[in-house]
């Protein structure tokens, strides 16, 4: 179990494991990304722009590259290293970003998006897996018994069969004993003829890796159900992880790991040895094995193994076409046309939510206000989850029916099993096993919405409140969040009466005027959105009070031409002179009770053609009660007729036995039969 090591040992260490490193930074001209301790993708610096400072953000930052900037990681290292498991083009690494840490959030800002790489950077891309051991068997490394040794090593040996089934060649399948399981790799370079193949096509080669990962992935859980089959107790002491990604994080040979004083290793692939090495056992010996273990990694020499990736990836697409080139160029084609096909659902989808708001005159329209942000929030948790998922962030739901959690295709990206995002109803959450992410009902409403494009996408500041909107949108009963006179602002000082802005959406939450009723006016400081006339304003403050918040404002009086003042720079004349505006403010007027007569009358005329279908369908019904009731009296009748003949004849039969003559006898069983 763990154990502490000394920082002087640590260091020393990964001073020691350099060259390793060296070597399995890149393949070709690609490199990859390193951290330390799970969390440091990025090398910062002070900001050179000035105005970039000014506005907020004194850093800039890059991510990480496993050789350039080998001593920062390890300057900051505390005990693990990391490295991901995809190659990168070098302009992936160029790229500096403005930022600043909040210390509060204890996260870093950026001021546009992170520098993260993307699908389009990927070039040199491993199949890969982390065949985990079960926890119980975790708990135990370094202690095992020799059964679950060897059963451990059996069930490895099979799953690295699987590898060579996929590239084609055991050649070119790697290993790696990470101490609380294995991984296992396929050769990275056989990516690279896709790259050239799509070398003048950038959203096509973004599209095949997408799709590689997410395919190998898929592969690799029906290689489990087949290593499962063979291997009996495979799925007792080894349950692996299928869920590689475009930045996936590893633990490279000689990292220490975590939870253990013993480093990673590697694993022969011919001959599957699963044998511990301690953190004290670590020897030149174990050195020079990784070195040789890194170089064979990142060795270019293994290009043709694309035909089989393609083959067992691409299987239709490859049987049509004869060819992998062929057999890609079909599949992004195919593609490119239900990408267009979801892009015509997804807009579809957004014109009957913009028809559901327009009917309901305002997606706030009659909605609770709350000065408290946590009344949204928890309101916000509230929403049944599944049904989003369902009714707008699924192409299919519910795609597994023998899944304990509700599968589902999502309708943001293209999934090639349509599994590979579930609904967790016990906690109310989502999750994409692609990218190892999910959230709950305003993450799900943001990506079915466009408002997000990726679940690893953080959902804050305004998306957020634009997620919320949405969601009222959908017709979820959520607050509106209006904050009081003497809430606290963003510069920390203390506002003395309730924004303007507020006081707008109060407006429309309460009813007194829809969204589109205000209108463009100028202030001292600009232009602004104003109310459409003062008794709009004055109405909206009174329902404000009468909802308990307070607003700490003035209603406006006509006759002394008071304005409205605010606090903020689109709230400067906010009244708009109003006692010198007569005309204006009759047109106004005349303008909002023509839009409240015009919506009325839609309304009217909607709710008639309701009652007129009613009626038709009410006459319809009356008139086949009819019927089947007359049907009805007249079966009963027949029937009654029938048994009343049946009695009479019965008891002239009784009464008349004795005497009945031989010929009448004869007669009735003639007719009988």
């Amino acid at each position: 179990m763990y154990l502490t090591l000394r920082d002087s040992e640590i260091r020393e260490h990964y001073r020691r494991a350099k060259p390793v490193y060296e070597v399995l930074a890149t393949v070709g001209e690609y490199p990859t990304i390193g951290l330390n301790d799970f969390v440091g993708w990025y090398i910062k610096r002070d900001q050179i722009d000035v105005e970039v400072v000014e506005s907020g953000f004194p850093r800039r930052g890059r991510v990480a590259q496993l050789d350039r900037d080998y001593e920062e990681i390890c300057d900051r290292l505390d005990r693990t290293l990391y490295a991901i498991t995809t190659y990168k083009t070098p302009g992936a690494f160029q790229r500096w970003e403005p930022c600043r840490y909040d210390e509060e959030e204890e996260r870093t800002v950026w001021q546009d998006e992170a520098p993260t790489p993307g699908y389009a950077d990927l070039r040199a891309i491993p199949a890969w897996g982390d065949v985990d051991l079960a926890d119980d068997v975790k708990a135990q490394r370094g202690e095992l018994e020799a059964d679950t040794t060897r059963l451990i090593e059996e069930t490895l040996a099979a799953y690295v069969d699987e590898f060579a089934r996929l590239y084609g060649t055991l050649d070119a399948v790697y290993a790696l004993d990470s101490v609380g399981g294995a991984y296992v790799f396929g050769a990275p370079e056989a990516t690279l003829p896709i790259v050239d193949h799509f070398s003048d096509d950038v959203d096509a080669l973004e599209r095949v890796f997408d799709a590689f990962l997410d395919r190998s992935n898929e592969w690799l859980r029906g290689a489990e159900k087949r290593v499962n089959e063979w291997v009996d107790g495979a799925g007792d002491v080894i349950q692996p992880d299928w869920v590689n990604n475009k930045n996936r994080q590893y633990k490279p040979p000689l990292s220490i790991h975590a939870d253990h004083n013993a480093v990673v290793t590697p694993l022969e692939t011919e001959d599957v040895q699963y044998e511990l090495c301690r953190f004290e056992a670590v020897d030149e010996e174990t050195f020079d094995r990784a070195v040789a273990w890194a170089q064979e990694f990142t060795r270019i020499e293994h290009t043709d193994c694309v035909e089989s990736l393609v083959a067992n990836l691409w299987p239709d697409e490859y049987e049509a076409q004869g060819g992998w080139r062929a057999a890609l160029d079909a599949w992004v084609e195919a593609e490119c046309e239900r990408e267009q096909e979801r892009r015509e659902r997804r807009e579809q989808a957004r014109r009957q939510r913009q028809e559901r708001v327009a009917e309901s005159s305002g997606s706030l329209e009659r909605q609770s206000i709350t000065p408290f942000k946590q009344d949204v929030y928890d309101a916000v948790q509230q929403v049944d989850i599944s049904e989003i998922a369902r009714h707008y962030a699924s192409d299919v739901y519910d795609t597994d029916p023998n899944q304990p959690r509700p599968q589902f295709d999502p309708s943001w990206r293209y999934s090639e099993s349509g599994q590979s995002c579930f609904v967790d109803e016990q906690s109310n959450t989502f999750g994409d096993s692609k990218v190892n992410a999910g959230g709950g009902p305003a993450m799900l409403m943001a990506l079915a919405t466009g408002i997000i494009s990726d679940a690893t996408d953080d959902l804050d500041g305004e998306d957020y409140w634009a997620a919320v909107d949405e969601l009222r949108s959908a017709g979820y009963d959520i607050p509106v969040w209006v904050p009081e006179a003497g809430s606290d602002r963003d510069d920390g000082s203390v506002s003395d009466q309730m924004p303007f802005w507020a006081v707008r959406k109060a407006a429309v939450a309460l009813g007194i005027c829809s969204e589109d009723a205000f209108v463009d006016r100028e202030g001292d400081a600009g232009s602004y959105e104003g109310f459409p006339d003062y008794e709009t304003y004055n109405e909206t403050l009174v329902a404000i009070e009468e909802a308990g918040l307070d607003h700490g404002r003035e209603l406006v009086v006509p006759e002394d031409g008071r304005e409205v003042q605010g606090d903020e720079p689109e709230e400067a004349g906010d009244a708009d002179s109003v006692a010198g505006t007569s005309r204006d403010k009759l047109r106004e007027e005349n303008r909002r009770l023509s839009e409240k007569v015009e919506r009325l009358e839609s309304t009217l005329a909607d709710k008639s053609r309701r009652i007129e279908d009613l009626e038709a369908e009410i006459e319809t019904l009356r008139s086949e009660l009819e019927s089947v009731r007359s049907d009805r009296d007249r079966l009963k009748t027949t029937i009654e007729a029938d048994e009343t003949n049946r009695a009479s004849t019965t008891e002239a039969n009784e009464e008349g036995s004795d005497d009945t003559s031989l010929l009448s006898r004869a007669r009735r069983s003639l007719f009988s039969n």
